[in-house]
This record gives C-alpha cells, sequence and structure tokens, in this order.
C-alpha cells in the first residue's frame, strides 16, 4: 500500500507540476481543464489497487465480486448524476474524486486490520526489482499497438483508411477479460501449490476453452451483418480486419504468462515481448506492402502467436514445466483448428 500510495503520489506531482509540457503531450490541449479533480481521482484510484489483490490471494471471490460491482455501479453513477443535473465535465470529476476517496478510505482500514506497520525497504526493493521487467513489457505491448496504428497512418496517409483500420482493430473484448482474470488468480495458486496449481489450470483454461472458443466462431459469422448496425454501414469495411483479430483468441487462452511470473521470473516475460515487438514491426511492415489493411491484422495475429511459442519454449527448456501439465493438447487444437477454419469460410 506504500509503495502505491508513493507512486501514485509521484505521477500526481509529475502530472501537476509538469503541466506546461506534460499535458500537451499527453492529450493535444495547451491546458487541461479541470485538472485538479483528475489528479485527485488519479491518485485515490491508483492507491486503492492492491485491495483487488488482497482479496484474490486471501481467497475471498465474493468480496472481490462485491468491490469491482459496487465500484463499477459508483463510478457510472458519479460521472452521470453531475453531468446530467448541469455541473459539467467538472462536476463529474469532483465526483470520481469523491467515489476515490471513499475506495482510498476501505483501503486504509484493510490496511490498518491486516497489515503490518513496519517500513520495509528489502521488501520494497523487490517490490520494485520483481515488477519493474513487468512495466517495462506493458510499454512494450502498448508500443505494438501504437505501431500498428502509426503504420496505417504513414502509409496510407488517407483518414478515412485509418478510421476504416481504428473500428475494426479490435479483439473479443470478453476473451481478454475473462483470460486476463484466470491469469492473475492462478499465479498465487501456482505458486504456493505447484503441481495442484498447474492441473487446475488446466482445467479451467478447458472451460475456458468450452465458452470462448464457440462464441468466437459465432461472432466471426455474425460481424459482417452486425457492425454496420453497431457502428455504422461507412464502416462496414472494418468486419473483415475485425475477424482477423478475432482469431488472437487463440493465442489469449494461453497462460504460461501466470507459471513464469509465479515461478519468480519476470524477466522472461519482458525479453520475449522485446522478441514479439521485432516481430510485429518486421510482419507489419512486410505484410502490410502485400495485403494491405488485413496484413496489419495477420501480423498481429503471429507476433502473439510468437510470444506464446517463445514462453512455452522458455518454460519447456529453462524451468522444465511440461505443456501437457497445464494445457489440454487435444481440445485446444481442436478449437483452434475449428476457428481458422471458421475464419476462412466466413
Amino acid at each position: 500500500f506504500f509503495v502505491f500510495g508513493v507512486i501514485s503520489f509521484l505521477i500526481c506531482l509529475v502530472l501537476w507540476f509538469g503541466r506546461q509540457w506534460v499535458m500537451p503531450a499527453l492529450t493535444g490541449l495547451s491546458v487541461a481543464p479541470y485538472l485538479v479533480w483528475y489528479c485527485a481521482y488519479l491518485f485515490f484510484n491508483l492507491a486503492t489497487l492492491p485491495v483487488e489483490y488482497l482479496y484474490l490471494l486471501r481467497e475471498k471471490p465474493w468480496a472481490l465480486v462485491g468491490w469491482g460491482g459496487l465500484s463499477f455501479g459508483m463510478y457510472m453513477l458519479v460521472l452521470f448524476l453531475p453531468v446530467y443535473l448541469g455541473y459539467g465535465l467538472e462536476g463529474g470529476l469532483m465526483g470520481l474524486a469523491a467515489l476515490g476517496a471513499l475506495r482510498f478510505l476501505w483501503a486504509v482500514i484493510l490496511v490498518v486490520r491486516l497489515g503490518t506497520p513496519v517500513f520495509r525497504p528489502d521488501l520494497i526493493g523487490y517490490y520494485l526489482r520483481f515488477s519493474a521487467p513487468l512495466v517495462l513489457n506493458f510499454m512494450v505491448g502498448n508500443l505494438v499497438l501504437l505501431f500498428d496504428n502509426w503504420l496505417v497512418g504513414w502509409y496510407f496517409r488517407d483518414e478515412t483508411v485509418f478510421a476504416v483500420f481504428r473500428y475494426g482493430s479490435r479483439e473479443f473484448p470478453l476473451a481478454t477479460a475473462l483470460a486476463t482474470a484466470l491469469g492473475t488468480a492462478m499465479i498465487a495458486r501456482i505458486a504456493t501449490q505447484p503441481e495442484a496449481g498447474l492441473a487446475e489450470l488446466k482445467r479451467q483454461t478447458r472451460r475456458l476453452f468450452h465458452l470462448l472458443f464457440p462464441l468466437t466462431i459465432l461472432l466471426l459469422f455474425l460481424s459482417k451483418p452486425l457492425f454496420p448496425l453497431v457502428f455504422n454501414p461507412a464502416f462496414a469495411d472494418s468486419a473483415p480486419l475485425f475477424n482477423i483479430y478475432l482469431l488472437l483468441t487463440a493465442s489469449r487462452v494461453l497462460l504460461p504468462n501466470s507459471i513464469i511470473l509465479a515461478k519468480g521470473r519476470p524477466r522472461a516475460i519482458l525479453l520475449v515481448g522485446l522478441l514479439e515487438l521485432v516481430v510485429k514491426v518486421v510482419l507489419g511492415f512486410w505484410f502490410i506492402h502485400w495485403w494491405g489493411l488485413p496484413g496489419v491484422a495477420w501480423s498481429a495475429v503471429a507476433a502473439f502467436f510468437v510470444e506464446k511459442a517463445g514462453l512455452i519454449w522458455y518454460l519447456e527448456k529453462r524451468l522444465d514445466v511440461r505443456t501437457g501439465d497445464w494445457l489440454d493438447w487435444r481440445w485446444y487444437a481442436g478449437y483452434v483448428a475449428a476457428l481458422f477454419l471458421a475464419g476462412l469460410i466466413a
């Protein structure tokens, strides 16, 4: 809690005292309105991020569901009501800051009840060293997304084409959310009970296959008629791109990252992430030349598979973790074959 609070405070200091150059760089505005309320909202919410992990590690799923559901519902309410009542964006931001303060207060109560008031520089140092590669890998992942946007804008120099790409370059959000949630939840279990944790990961990912692959295949066939209805008839050309990005589900449901984190090897994730970025850049330039916008989408599919393959290789060769211990190959191979076949037909 101390680390998150300090980092949140430093971020807000940079935004506030560097607002003359930071905000134009981030927003394109010379002056960012209501920055003080946004900084308050940012500080309170970043500092309370450990709460959900506390519930996760103490195996309190219903407390986690309640915390997330109540927070999200209140977010909608405190942002909507002030704007609806005529207080504008400033009123909405004030509401978000007030809600953040309440969440922060609850985090303080949990820390006082469950934490130990001891300053541990060794523990803080270990935490920062462990998390640094993951932070860098997150930045690398964002560079992959930014590269696609830059590449399309640079190659076509047409705002219409760029808009078609932006509307089509979307993953299946349910797949990303469920896979990320499962991967996060399994880290502690694998770290404390490796064999049981790997077996549970295999069982839970198989259940994830049964849910996500059929839904993704259904979406492949529905996307073309749905896109003009959900967005705009002008973006009908985005549907084929969306179908290619739906194939990313095949790599999203693979969770070697969780095992590597449970084994305490975050640097491997960063190194493989850098490899993914290199592959993405090379294939992006190559594929866009040959296939245009679909080429950019296919380069993303290929790069994500390279990332997962690299992590699986590391588990097999460096950590001696057999893939069959945590992945049901038969179900996975069958579903992936069906998914790509559906992609070709659709």
